[in-house]
């Protein structure tokens, strides 16, 4: 009996990239590190700048009762300067500079006016001090400043047996005979506090390093879910289906529907290998989906080398039957781009070989009233519309055989043009439509 492991070489390498030091609470990998410091420093930006008053408030209070106390000036002026030029070099530098610096600058300083406080404690016999600044420092290095284990804990700890020494003294020398156990309780209570400290700031770490790699998959897994999405649908179809958790309730709108088609696709394509026939399509759908786009027009579908497109929803779009003249326009103009440069290519040669000239499209615009929203069933949906509008845009885009023309447009449209567009236009005649019994008026230009 044997095992066979299977090994992901690409699984192995993402993982060993997210791997957390338990030690240090950092992530291996630096540049992830660094992504996670920046966006921890968004949340506690705020706090830290807030935080560095601490020190100057406290440099100013010690300095004070230091000169009441006759202490050594030179001391007292080493002290506070430190404790107060370094914040305020902090405070008066840019947000880049606090995020990279403040968490170093600042732990010398704090274990500074710690040390000093104890030390005018001791000096004034203050046992209220002499307790609270020794666990009062270490709660701030671990909490005001969460970014690494290591530098947060170490100089905690030192400022912590530095002050707890002070006190130690004080309390075996004042209170020893009226408690003898008072500062052996002290130590034990201290030792207790600073490791229940000490494990609740390393879990917290592991937790909020572990958090941010779950929320970044997350975020990549929407990124991704919305790039599919896009590369399918379209911007602003995507967001019409994010926004509205995919369900796309059925509506009536006034939309303009557009059909465009090669001309001889089938001769075209007759003797071009699938490689090359899927090449050339890429490149024509290509372009022409960028001239869609700019003029917010929304694909419906791809039927072979036709293009449904739909104006005026699922968002609503003023002129839209306008807009889908001067989109019709651009199509054209940029297909003539295109024939230009499959000349150069020589793809050309596949329909010029069979006395096919360049390669030419036929559009059908009409406007209308459409049922537009998904359709389909529980298990696939499409977004779609449907009308009587639809069937007609697409028989004037048929229409453009019998007229000789390439973009052809129902009355409807003719006369929500601009005056200019009017200039352009010309009737091309009346025609019976398939499945109409009374003649249309159709116009081209």
């Amino acid at each position: 009996m044997g095992f066979i492991c299977l090994w992901d070489d690409g699984y192995i390498s993402a993982r060993m990239e997210k791997r957390i030091n338990r030690l240090t609470c950092t992530f291996e990998n630096q540049v992830l590190e660094n992504s996670f410091y920046d966006f921890r420093w968004k949340s506690t930006a705020s706090w830290v700048k807030t935080c560095l008053w601490f020190p100057i408030g406290t440099a100013i209070l010690i300095l004070m009762t230091g000169l009441q106390r006759e202490m050594s000036l030179t001391i007292l002026a080493i002290l506070s300067v430190i404790n107060i030029a370094v914040p305020c070099y902090l405070l008066l530098k840019s947000d880049d500079i606090k995020k990279k610096f403040s968490h170093i600058l600042i732990m010398p300083t704090q274990n500074l006016w710690a040390i000093m406080a104890v030390y005018l404690g001791f000096l004034d016999e203050s046992i209220i001090l002499l307790l609270v600044f020794p666990i009062g420092s270490f709660i701030y290095h671990l909490k005001i400043f969460p970014f690494s284990f290591l530098w947060n804990t170490i100089p905690a700890l030192i400022a912590v047996t530095v002050l707890s020494v002070h006190a130690n003294n004080v309390l075996i020398a004042q209170y020893n005979e009226i408690v003898p156990n008072l500062a052996a309780d002290y130590y034990t209570l201290l030792l207790f506090i600073t490791f229940v400290l000490i494990y609740d700031k390393w879990r917290n770490e592991i937790n909020i390093r572990e958090d941010f790699l779950k929320a970044q998959t997350i975020e990549k897994t929407k990124t991704l879910m919305h790039e599919t999405l896009n590369r399918y649908f379209g911007d602003v179809l995507t967001e019409e289906i994010i926004s509205k958790d995919g369900i796309i309730e059925g509506e009536t709108k006034w939309v303009t529907i557009c059909f465009t088609d090669i001309s001889s696709y089938s001769t075209i394509v007759e003797y071009m290998s699938p490689s090359v026939a899927v090449k050339f399509l890429n490149e024509y759908f290509s372009k022409m989906h960028e001239v869609i786009d700019k003029h917010k027009g929304q694909i419906l579908n791809y039927i072979g080398d036709s293009i449904m497109i739909v104006f005026g929803a699922p968002n609503n779009l003023e002129n839209h039957e306008k807009i889908a003249v001067e989109c019709a326009l651009e199509m054209r103009t940029e297909l003539a781009s295109l024939n230009k440069n499959w000349d150069k290519s020589q793809l050309s040669r596949y329909w010029k070989n069979h006395g096919i000239d360049k390669i030419n499209a036929r559009i059908g615009i009409h406007t209308g009233n459409a049922v537009t929203g998904n359709i389909g069933s529980s298990k696939m949906l499409q977004y779609s519309t449907i009308g009587d509008v639809v069937n007609v845009a697409s028989r004037l885009e048929q229409a453009n055989k019998q007229l000789g023309t390439n973009i052809c447009m129902s009355q409807e449209i003719f006369t929500a043009l601009t005056d200019e567009l009017v200039k352009e236009s010309e009737c091309s005649g009346e025609i019976t439509l398939k499945g109409r019994k009374t003649k249309s008026k159709v116009y081209s230009i």
